[in-house]
């Protein structure tokens, strides 16, 4: 009897260790990248769908085959600041704009925040818009809060529709706004993010 309990336990250990480990799919801004290696991202937002696959959302990024076809990640984060160390006072060199593209399948509210003070609202039927941001803004650090309030979004949305918010600094040449690139400040929400947020950033004013 204690042989043929033996025997089942031996049995069951090799059955468990023998089934293979579910493995996620990892995909970086829409792109799979599931067996790559050696790479780091910077400012990343990391989500899981409800498949257990992986999404890393980091605007500047790129996943590309290398010469044996494996996933090779090329780019670099497009929210990384030239850093300027005060939070000094004064009017900033450049020009900055608020700029929203909107995605009829990312149904997100959201509410923008400028160092405390509540500065701009979009709703869920804003069009694409540019306002003036300047004025609100002092020479090196600033913060940028946004408040998502999501609705129900409709239906076959995917991680590749996106609304952003972003940041652009540029100057005033002949009337005209020039923007540089790229964005100094940049948010990304996909038709598949159905939380509320919450999110606090910070960038550097010149």
């Amino acid at each position: 009897m204690r042989a043929r309990i033996a025997l089942l336990l031996t049995s069951l250990v090799l059955g468990l260790t023998a089934t293979p480990a579910f493995a996620a799919d990892v995909f970086i801004n829409g792109l799979k990248a599931t067996n790559l290696k050696l790479a780091e991202l910077l400012n990343c937002t990391v989500k899981f769908d409800v498949d257990g696959n992986i999404h890393i959302l980091s605007p500047g990024y790129n996943v590309v085959p290398d010469k044996d076809g494996n996933p090779k990640l090329t780019g670099s984060s497009d929210l990384v600041g030239n850093p300027v160390p005060t939070d000094g006072q004064g009017k900033t060199k450049n020009r900055y704009v608020l700029v929203y593209q909107p995605n009829v399948k990312v149904t997100v509210q959201f509410d923008v925040f400028i160092n405390g003070r509540a500065f701009k609202k979009i709703g869920l039927t804003e069009g694409a818009f540019t306002v003036d941001l300047t004025q609100e803004l002092r020479p090196g650090y600033n913060d940028i809060r946004v408040v998502g309030k999501p609705e129900k979004s409709p239906g076959g949305g995917t991680e590749s529709d996106v609304a952003m918010v972003k940041v652009l600094a540029g100057k005033e040449v002949e009337g005209r706004f020039i923007a540089k690139t790229p964005a100094v400040w940049e948010f990304v929400r996909s038709a598949i993010d159905q939380q509320p947020l919450d999110r606090t950033g910070r960038f550097v004013a010149e």
